[in-house]
């Protein structure tokens, strides 16, 4: 017997379950010569997930004599040898999990999609204004008018608060730091607008969880 309430899990899981069994992955380390003449190759890493493929340089070499072409792994025990192995090892789960993370998310899963996650890329195109911005366009239709004039009011706020402060009109989300959070909020405390002396703590308060939430 299945109770109700544990049918959203398992609808989840069932549905994790079945994207995970039509979506394949494959990682594998390969090596190519040097442009230059030299007795290191460099080592690559190719993904191939749905019948797509993308390769990219890991940013290390290694001698030829030294790389296992069997167990694409370097061979011996010296000190190099098991700091590459490791990252090699890291590199290979972090993959996977960028893999796990699109399968969850429900995405369209390929191998540039898994490389670009890797790499952090879509991430970096995203800045916090834009974010706000598509926040403010898109839920007018399930929040009250005042509700809505307040967030506009905490848009202008991060206007106002990023060119003094950071010399910039807007910020990458990536680049978004603890440190960011208390200056914005010290910004709030310290500003004092025409209409009224300063943000009192209940504002600066209301500011911060509409930032959290968008």
């Amino acid at each position: 017997m299945i109770w109700l309430s544990s049918l959203p899990t398992l609808i989840i899981n069932l549905k994790t379950y079945n994207t995970h069994n039509n979506s394949r992955l494959s990682v594998l380390f390969f090596t190519r010569k040097h442009r230059k003449i030299s007795e290191n190759v460099i080592l690559y890493v190719r993904i191939i997930s749905n019948g797509t493929v993308k390769e990219m340089s890991l940013n290390r070499d290694i001698p030829y004599a030294l790389w296992g072409n069997n167990k694409k792994r370097g061979r011996g025990y010296s000190q190099n040898i098991q700091s590459l192995n490791k990252y090699l090892d890291q590199v290979y789960t972090k993959i996977h999990e960028c893999h796990r993370q699109l399968l969850y998310e429900n995405q369209l899963v390929t191998a540039s999609a898994i490389r670009s996650k890797y790499l952090g890329d879509n991430e970096d195109g995203k800045t916090l204004l834009e974010l706000v911005r598509y926040h403010n366009t898109t839920m007018h239709t399930s929040l009250k008018k005042g509700t809505m004039k307040n967030y506009g009011i905490t848009e202008r706020s991060l206007k106002l608060f990023l060119k003094p402060e950071y010399g910039v009109n807007d910020i990458k989300l990536k680049k978004l730091s603890y440190r960011f959070i208390v200056d914005f909020e010290q910004y709030l405390r310290r500003y004092k607008p025409t209409i009224r002396t300063k943000c009192s703590n209940n504002g600066a308060m209301k500011h911060m969880e509409r930032l959290k939430k968008m």
